[in-house]
């Protein structure tokens, strides 16, 4: 062969910049669920201390639907067999207890109710512990206020700096986010969309990124 003429490698020793591709792609996947893993807190044995990361507007409006729709799904199930009692005048009392008695008792226990466990937001006190006494008055006399003032104590909480309503201030409660115990796992995903775009954004774009491996040759 002539001397000067370069010789070019097997084009099957190149790595295609689909394979490149891949390749990257396999090691950002790496990447992130090593940070899943990483990220995910383990709850810590005895009273739990929550972070103060105040919950979503979006998040307790989701646990708010949830808990009416049980609460009307139950209601549903109870009236045909009550045939009709439930709302009848003397049903008031007992029904009233009831409704109370769905926010109350999950409240003061274990800091959330049914729909609140499925958004993965729980109710603390300022020391970021759940209020156990405190959510009677915060259930019974401060959204007794919030609603009795055509909503306004509720709506409150959108345009507070801690997302706190009226019968938040008045019992000295916070709802925050549940590191812990978020509900199940695709309701995790959905709130954390806005966060996960943001993730992505910091990542490089491989479908630009093109194979640069200089091509070898031999020179005789």
């Amino acid at each position: 062969m002539p001397s000067g003429t370069k010789k070019r490698g097997n084009p099957r020793n190149r790595p295609t910049s689909t394979r490149y591709k891949a390749d990257l792609q396999s090691k950002t996947d790496k990447k992130a669920e090593s940070k899943k893993k990483t990220d995910e807190p383990t709850k810590p044995k005895g009273p739990i201390t929550y972070p103060m990361q105040y919950a979503r507007v979006m998040s307790r409006l989701y646990a708010f639907t949830i808990d009416l729709g049980l609460l009307m799904m139950i209601i549903y199930m109870v009236a045909p067999k009550a045939n009709g009692a439930i709302f009848s005048n003397e049903s008031v009392a007992p029904n009233l207890v009831f409704l109370l008695g769905y926010f109350i008792i999950p409240t003061t226990i274990w800091g959330r109710t049914p729909g609140k466990w499925v958004a993965g937001i729980i109710v603390v006190d300022s020391e970021g512990r759940t209020p156990g006494p405190a959510a009677i008055p915060r259930e019974m006399i401060g959204k007794l206020v919030s609603y009795l003032a055509a909503g306004v104590g509720i709506i409150w909480l959108v345009f507070d700096p801690q997302h706190q309503g009226w019968h938040d201030k008045i019992a000295g409660t916070y709802v925050v986010e549940n590191p812990y115990s978020g509900g199940p796992q695709f309701m995790k995903d959905f709130f954390k969309t806005g966060k996960r775009k943001k993730a992505d954004d910091a990542e490089p774009d491989i479908s630009d990124t093109e194979d640069t491996k200089p091509i070898e040759s031999d020179t005789k």
